[in-house]
C-alpha cells in the first residue's frame, strides 16, 4: 500500500538532523565537497532525488552577493552554513531575502548561533510536521487520506509562506527607512556645513571691509 510506504518516509523525515556549527567541517572544501555535504544532510527535502544543488546554483549565489566568494576555488564552515540555510528556506523567499535575513541575525548574534539556532528549529518544525501527518495516516483506512494530508500541509505552507513574506516585507521596509534616513542625515549635515563655510566667508569680508574703513579714516 502506497499509505505504508509513506509512514516510512514520514519516519525518516520526522528524524532529520540539521547538523549543528561544531559539526561542519572546520577546513575548507571544494565545490563538489560543499555539493555533496549539503545533500547528505538534506536528502529528505529531495523525494524526487532530482539534487538539491548545483555549481551554476552556487556560482550564481557568490554572483549575486549571497555568498562571499570563495579563496582559491575553496569554501569555508560559514560558506557551508549560509548553503544549508538558503536550501531549506529558498522555496519561501527568495534567495536576496533569505541572504538579507541570514545577515541581519549574523551581525545580531554571530554566525554559530544563527545557524544552530536555524538547525534546531528546522528540526523541531518537520518533526512535528512528519509526526501529524503519520497520525493522520494511521487512523485511517484508505490511501486517500494521502491526498488530505498533500493538501493540508500544501494550505499551512501557503499561510506560513504568507506571514513571512509580510515579516520580511516589514524589515526591509524599515531598512529602506534606515537607509532613507542616513541619507537625509547626510544631506542636512552637509548643507549645514555649507551654510556654515558660507557664513564664516561673509563675516571674513566684513571684518576686512572694516578693516579698510578704519585705515581710510586714519589716513
Amino acid at each position: 500500500m502506497k499509505k505504508n510506504e509513506f509512514l516510512t518516509s514520514c519516519e525518516s523525515v520526522g528524524k532529520l538532523h540539521f547538523p549543528r556549527w561544531n559539526e561542519l567541517p572546520e577546513f575548507e572544501l571544494y565545490m563538489d565537497q560543499v555539493i555533496a555535504l549539503a545533500e547528505k544532510y538534506l536528502a529528505v527535502l529531495t523525494p524526487d532525488n532530482k539534487g538539491l544543488l548545483t555549481p551554476s546554483m552556487i556560482n550564481n549565489y557568490v554572483k549575486s552577493g549571497v555568498l562571499p566568494p570563495p579563496k582559491n576555488k575553496k569554501y569555508n564552515r560559514e560558506h557551508v552554513a549560509m548553503v544549508m540555510i538558503i536550501c531549506t528556506a529558498k522555496t519561501v523567499l527568495e534567495i536576496s531575502a533569505v541572504s538579507d535575513v541570514i545577515r541581519k541575525m549574523v551581525s545580531s548574534v554571530g554566525i554559530e548561533k544563527t545557524f544552530d539556532g536555524f538547525a534546531e528549529m528546522y528540526e523541531n518544525a518537520i518533526a512535528t510536521a512528519a509526526k501529524k501527518a503519520r497520525l493522520a495516516a494511521v487512523a485511517s483506512d484508505s490511501d486517500d487520506i494521502l491526498s488530505f494530508i498533500a493538501i493540508e500541509n500544501a494550505m499551512t505552507a501557503s499561510a506560513a509562506r504568507t506571514v513571512a513574506l509580510y515579516a520580511y516585507h516589514n524589515v526591509a521596509e524599515k531598512q529602506e527607512t534606515d537607509e532613507m534616513t542616513d541619507k537625509e542625515k547626510e544631506k542636512a549635515e552637509k548643507k549645514a556645513e555649507k551654510a556654515e563655510k558660507k557664513a564664516e566667508k561673509k563675516a571674513e569680508k566684513k571684518a576686512e571691509k572694516s578693516e579698510q574703513t578704519e585705515q581710510t579714516e586714519i589716513k
